[in-house]
């Protein structure tokens, strides 16, 4: 592990190894830019992960109570749930489907779609789809999303396809297993 003088400007630290933090860890030391990322979690290797969802809560969730308390609608209506927000190398992740849906256009102009709903703060953000189009394209070929730059979809499994089969009578015309980042075929030297 490289060590870095505390007086070095030229560091950037990161602060936690989730899906913010550890791609843009990966595109700066891509860049040759001297990064440090602090993670509070542990490191779990595929030894040690429990591979138990009720028992993997313990060892890798984040149970201190701001995850679980406040004035947000989920903490009122369910005091004692539970937050799967994980303490680990690698953040939420170790525990995440896959699921990689991009915002739609509406979802930028929200205030603009939607008014001035009352009880909200809805706002629309200060770009659009098309200008975020390039970095979604470069996040999801990093990712190796389904669905896009030319990757297959995922097979369904039975579930999926008595869906896939009353959405078609119902006249849907697209109905799929989704835009995941799980990998669909062997990709970049990373296997499915």
């Amino acid at each position: 592990m490289a060590k870095f003088d505390f007086n070095d400007d030229s560091v950037v630290v990161i602060i936690g190894s989730g899906a913010g933090g550890g791609t843009l860890a990966n595109e700066l030391a891509q860049k040759g830019i001297k990064i440090v990322v602090l993670e509070a979690g542990a490191l779990q290797s595929s030894a040690t992960f429990i591979n138990d969802e009720w028992k993997s809560f313990g060892q890798i969730a984040w149970l201190d109570n701001r995850t679980t308390s406040g004035s947000w609608r989920v903490a009122k209506d369910f005091p004692n749930l539970p937050s799967w927000i994980c303490k680990t190398v690698g953040g939420t992740t170790t525990h995440w489907a896959g699921a990689s849906l991009r915002f739609q256009e509406h979802e930028f102009k929200a205030k603009t779609t939607y008014g001035g709903l009352q009880g909200t703060s809805l706002m629309d953000w200060p770009l659009t789809l098309g200008e975020m189009e390039p970095y979604y394209a470069k996040a999801e070929d990093k990712m190796g999303v389904t669905r896009t730059n030319g990757i297959p979809g995922l097979p369904g499994n039975n579930n999926f396809k008595v869906l896939y089969a009353g959405a078609k009578k119902l006249g849907y015309n697209e109905v799929h297993t989704g835009n995941m980042a799980i990998n669909s075929q062997p990709r970049d030297d990373r296997g499915r």
